[in-house]
């Protein structure tokens, strides 16, 4: 006598993974999309969680430093700067500041946000330190977050992820349709 199907759904604890990489080529300065979508985002009302990096420049072009820019708060933590050798063109990176930096993403996990945006899973993360156990923290509780990504990196981070995360070009139309399919109730209208 065959066996009766049963018609109940499986029902998980897992949360639905909400995350997109946004892929950028380095020294190219296209990440600014995210950006701009970020602050569009916000000035439709969403709530946006975790960090951008904002770059700051001398009256003569060179970068005197790179803040980590707390997207709910506005608050600034400079993360890196120059080496005191200025020809050499390298930075130095505040590896404590940087932990510092992650605030934004854990409080993310307590504040429950519209939208995480982390900025970025570059060289630290890709060892598994900096940002890398935020990040991941805030993937694994379901929160919606968009990661930039330099694509260098994109190896690394398909292993950590596990290749299951939506990758998207750094381009604000990209950006917006994957938001389109995510986002809370009230999503931006063009």
């Amino acid at each position: 006598m065959p066996r009766a199907h049963s018609t109940q759904a499986i029902v998980t604890n897992e949360p639905e993974i909400r995350a997109a990489a946004v892929v950028y080529r380095v020294g190219e300065h296209d990440r600014r999309a995210l950006i701009d979508f970020a602050r569009e985002l916000a000035d439709g009302g969403c709530r946006l969680g975790g960090m951008v990096q904002e770059a700051y420049f001398d009256d003569r072009g060179r970068r005197t430093h790179i803040d980590s820019v707390d997207l709910a708060t506005g608050d600034h933590v400079m993360i890196n700067q120059p080496s005191r050798n200025w020809h050499c063109k390298e930075c130095t990176l505040d590896t404590a500041a940087l932990a510092d930096a992650g605030a934004p993403l854990r409080r993310a996990l307590i504040d429950r946000p519209d939208l995480v945006i982390a900025e970025k899973f570059g060289d630290q993360e890709e060892i598994g330190a900096g940002l890398s156990d935020d990040i991941l923290a805030v993937i694994a509780d379901g929160l919606s977050i968009l990661v930039l990504v330099p694509e260098p990196a994109l190896p690394r981070w398909r292993d950590v992820t596990g290749g299951e995360i939506a990758e998207l070009p750094c381009d604000a139309e990209a950006i917006r349709r994957w938001w389109h399919g995510v986002g809370p109730t009230h999503p931006l209208e063009k």
